[in-house]
C-alpha cells in the first residue's frame, strides 16, 4: 500500500488549544477537542540513562511510521475501527507527529480499574464488558486480521522488529532490519499488543469503540498475537486470569521455526546494542 506519507513542512495547522498533555519515555501526547497527536520527543524532553546518556528507544522511527501506514491500511481492509488518519509531519528537528481523530471513549483498564471519576461500573457490568470485549476480539478483531495474508513477515514499511515481551528487553537496536521473504503467504497480520489499554470502550453500552497503538503491528506467523486484553500486568509482569506468566518463549520458538528464517536477537547485528 502508498504510506499516506506529508512532507516535512505539512500544511496542517492545529487550530484548537490543547486541552491535555503528557509525556512517556519516548512518546509526548496532546489532546485537542477532535484530535489526538503522538510525537516523537523534542531533544530538551528527553531522558537520561543510567549511564548518563540520552535514552535510545528501538524502532523509535519505525514504529511510528508503521502506526501511520497501519491506521490506513485497516481502515481500508477490515472492519475493524481504528481512529482516523488525519495528518503526519516531520519538524525541522526531525520529530515525527502523528495525527488522528479524537474518540470519545474509556480505556479498557481504566472501567475495569475503577480509574475514572464519571464511570463507575458494578461487578456484574464488568463481567458484561469484559464478555463483549473478549467476543469482539476472538469474533471480529482476529478473524479479519487473519484474513489479511503476506509472504513478507514484518510491517508494513518493508522492516521487521519484534513485539514487546517477544524480543529481549535487553537488547536494543537503532534500525530496524529488512523485513523477511517467504514463498507463500504464510503471514497474517497481527495488532501484537492487544492490551486493555489500547481497547477503547464506550461507556454507555459497554461495547468496543476502537482499537489504538498499532506500532507494532505487522505480518507474523499465524497463532503469533498474545492474548493481552485477557491479562494484566502485575509488578512488570503479564500474567493470565488464572495467574501464569504469560508464555513468551513459545512465540519466540515461533519466529525461529524452519521456513520463518529469524532469531529474534538479529539486532545484535546492527550497529550496536543499547542498554536503556
Amino acid at each position: 500500500m502508498d504510506a499516506p506519507v506529508k512532507s516535512a513542512t505539512s500544511r496542517y495547522k492545529h487550530v484548537e488549544p490543547i486541552i491535555h498533555e503528557w509525556t512517556i519515555m519516548d512518546r509526548h501526547y496532546e489532546v485537542r477537542a477532535s484530535t489526538f497527536t503522538k510525537r516523537q520527543l523534542r531533544p530538551h524532553e528527553t531522558t537520561l540513562n543510567r549511564f548518563g546518556e540520552v535514552s535510545q528507544y528501538a524502532f523509535n522511527t519505525e514504529r511510528l511510521e508503521n502506526e501511520r501506514d497501519t491506521l490506513v491500511f485497516i481502515s481500508q481492509t477490515t472492519t475493524i475501527p481504528v481512529p482516523r488518519f488525519v495528518d503526519w509531519s516531520v519538524d525541522d528537528d526531525g520529530v515525527a507527529s502523528l495525527v488522528v481523530e479524537r474518540l470519545d471513549g474509556r480505556m479498557l483498564h481504566w472501567l475495569l480499574e475503577d480509574a475514572t471519576d464519571d464511570v463507575k461500573l458494578t461487578d456484574e457490568e464488568k463481567s458484561t464488558l469484559q464478555r463483549n470485549v473478549d467476543s469482539f476480539i476472538q469474533n471480529t478483531v482476529l478473524p479479519q486480521l487473519g484474513r489479511l495474508r503476506s509472504k513478507t513477515m514484518g510491517q508494513l514499511g518493508g522492516v521487521l522488529f519484534a513485539p514487546p515481551g517477544v524480543a529481549r528487553a535487553e537488547v536494543r537496536s537503532i534500525k530496524a532490519p529488512p523485513a523477511l521473504h517467504a514463498t507463500t503467504e504464510r503471514y497474517v497480520y497481527c495488532h501484537n499488543d492487544l492490551a486493555q489499554h489500547n481497547i477503547v470502550i464506550k461507556p454507555d453500552s459497554l461495547e468496543v469503540l476502537c482499537l489504538i497503538d498499532w506500532e507494532y503491528s505487522g505480518f507474523f506467523p499465524p497463532g503469533f498475537e498474545v492474548p493481552f486484553w485477557r491479562c494484566q500486568r502485575i509488578k512488570g509482569e503479564w500474567m493470565h486470569e488464572n495467574g501464569d506468566l504469560v508464555d513468551f518463549e513459545s512465540r519466540r520458538a515461533i519466529l525461529k521455526e524452519p521456513g520463518n528464517m529469524i532469531l529474534l536477537l538479529v539486532c545484535l547485528q546492527l550497529l550496536r546494542l543499547m542498554w536503556l
